[in-house]
């Protein structure tokens, strides 16, 4: 491979400000406004708040909740501090100066995911550059920095973004361990610090969410197919390192041993029994996260990723089948689990930002079709299907102009009179912000509805004295609203499940509740208004942009 030209150089650090460019717009989105004080991602608040239980200044590191890694809060626990330190404490007598604070906090720990996922993007590159050209490497690089759903997790103060990025990490020192032609073999000391960065990182993975640990399946491979004397010394040390990194970034393990087994325990059932109504008959597990990877990257970009990858395998290079290693390993893993979100998908688009860089280079070097391969290439990254550069365009507009549920309320604020707004549900994240507090964590229902009921417009949720329950039919029969919202969040599963065969069970209950709420909804209200309606039925792209549906009640005859 010819020595590449000066400017070459410069190619990381414009993939990395592109990336990072990319996902500071609308990075903003959904946190507190004129309507509403919690942020609209529902995690956001419960991240944040059980990151204030972390004192670093105390030698405090043990949050008391363990459903992943803690590395993330009490990286959220410094930004408070920095926030608290540069912008001011907030006054505990104000409701809003708390609000505000921890608004600023949610953006500190979004800018961490921005730049995490710029950087899996650079780290991609770096992988590829040891064995592919520069515009391959590039155009592999350009997977991560363009995945429209990678894209906006990247403005979220959440945990996978950064847990993909130290995956990445560790897989780009794990493959160091293996020669090339312009790299050949390093020292002892060398290799083994490539050793040890690469369960360093597979270690901070784990620690800032579990699955992360997987990493050291490629470190174990990669030593093997070093071939180099020792190599088992290598693995012991890596392993060593890991999962040092994990119980210093994680010290509950140790600490809080109870409540760190049981919240472990809480996440693994999770996993394996379903999320509500939410995965309940999306099909099998390993087709299900395949189309996750298709609206999540894009379908072009997915497919050519997966052939590269199987195509650098087939063609035994070792580098190529230490990466596959985890591939395979993380979606046997995911494919089997019961909840299937998007986002457990991340991990893999370092194999498939792989597996594309290197298909590109095969045809790059392929005189006779190679280009139309390379063309197609370009073509998927702008966005040619339903994904890459152009989808991240569309879901970022969504990021940056009103969101359906602000625009319900100032919709409703505007008629000349609004009367009641019904709620099919107890009000959450999904709920048009008719009270600023509406999206507050679930709980203290008495207290709530009374301050709904005097917001603007009067909102109810019919308060049964029989018990309390979701698609309550008196709502319509005895409260009878002016109008009634519902969010995509709360119909979507209902109307998809309405001819199902579900056992017996709460699940069976709530359909058939909401299916026969809908029947009856038809016969007394009519659709208003819909804000949203071109909403992704996925549950966390939908929300950045759920569908919010007004219904007006029918004029009695």
């Amino acid at each position: 491979m010819a020595k590449p030209a000066a400017w070459v150089r410069f190619i990381p650090v414009l993939l990395f400000a592109f990336a990072l460019a990319l996902r500071l717009v609308g990075i903003t989105w959904g946190l507190k406004n004129d309507l509403h004080n919690q942020s609209y991602h529902p995690d956001e608040p419960v991240i944040f708040l059980y990151s204030q239980t972390i004192e670093p200044a105390k030698g405090k590191f043990t949050p008391g909740f363990y459903n992943y890694g803690t590395l993330y809060l009490t990286g959220l626990r410094v930004i408070s501090d920095v926030v608290s330190g540069y912008g001011g404490a907030p006054d505990p007598k104000s409701a809003d100066s708390q609000w505000t604070y921890a608004s600023r906090v949610h953006l500190g720990g979004r800018l961490v995911s921005a730049v995490a996922g710029s950087f899996t993007a650079l780290i991609v590159f770096l992988i590829l550059r040891r064995w592919v050209s520069v515009l391959a490497a590039t155009m592999g690089g350009l997977i991560p920095a363009v995945a429209p759903a990678f894209v906006v997790h990247s403005r979220f103060q959440t945990v996978d973004v950064l847990a993909t990025a130290f995956l990445a990490a560790s897989t780009l020192f794990a493959l160091k361990l293996i020669p090339t032609d312009t790299d050949p073999e390093v020292s002892n000391r060398v290799w083994l610090k490539y050793v040890a960065l690469a369960g360093l990182f597979a270690g901070l993975s784990a620690g800032t969410k579990y699955t992360g640990i997987l990493a050291l399946a490629t470190l174990v491979v990669a030593a093997i197919s070093s071939r180099r004397k020792g190599w088992g010394t290598g693995v012991g040390l890596g392993v060593f390192v890991a999962t040092v990194a994990f119980v210093v970034t994680t010290p509950g393990v140790l600490l809080d041993q109870a409540k760190f087994l049981t919240d472990f325990r809480y996440e693994v059932t999770h996993t394996s029994t379903g999320h509500g109504l939410v995965f309940t008959q999306t099909g099998n597990g390993f087709f299900y996260h395949f189309a996750n990877m298709m609206v999540g990257f894009g379908p072009v970009i997915t497919l050519l990723g997966v052939v590269g990858l199987f195509l650098a395998v087939g063609k035994r290079e070792r580098w190529a089948i230490a990466a596959f290693t985890f591939f395979i390993l993380y979606y046997v893993l995911i494919g089997r689990a019961e909840v299937k979100f998007l986002r457990y998908v991340f991990p893999l688009l370092i194999g498939i930002g792989i597996g594309f860089g290197y298909l590109m280079q095969q045809a790059i070097e392929n005189k006779r079709f190679g280009r139309y391969i390379v063309c197609l290439g370009i073509a998927a990254i702008g966005g040619i299907d339903p994904g890459g550069l152009r989808q991240a365009a569309i879901w970022t507009s969504w990021m940056v102009t009103e969101d359906p549920r602000d625009a319900a309320v100032r919709y409703l604020r505007n008629q000349p009179e609004p009367g009641q707004l019904g709620l099919v549900s107890d009000p959450w994240f999904y709920t048009p912000p008719t009270w600023p507090d509406a999206g507050t964590i679930r709980g203290n229902f008495p207290g709530r509805m009374a301050a709904m009921q005097d917001a603007n417009p009067p909102t109810i949720y019919y308060d049964n004295p029989a018990g309390h329950y979701d698609w309550d039919p008196a709502l319509i029969d005895t409260v009878k609203p002016e109008r009634i919202s519902i969010s995509s969040f709360e119909f979507f599963d209902i109307l998809r499940l309405k001819n199902a065969n579900l056992p017996e069970g709460v699940d069976k209950l709530i359909v058939t509740r909401g299916n026969d709420f809908f029947d009856k909804l038809d016969k007394n209200y009519a659709t208003e208004m819909i804000f949203g309606g071109d909403y992704v039925p996925v549950h966390d792209i939908m929300y950045i942009h759920p569908s919010v549906t007004i219904w007006k009640r029918k004029a009695t005859p």
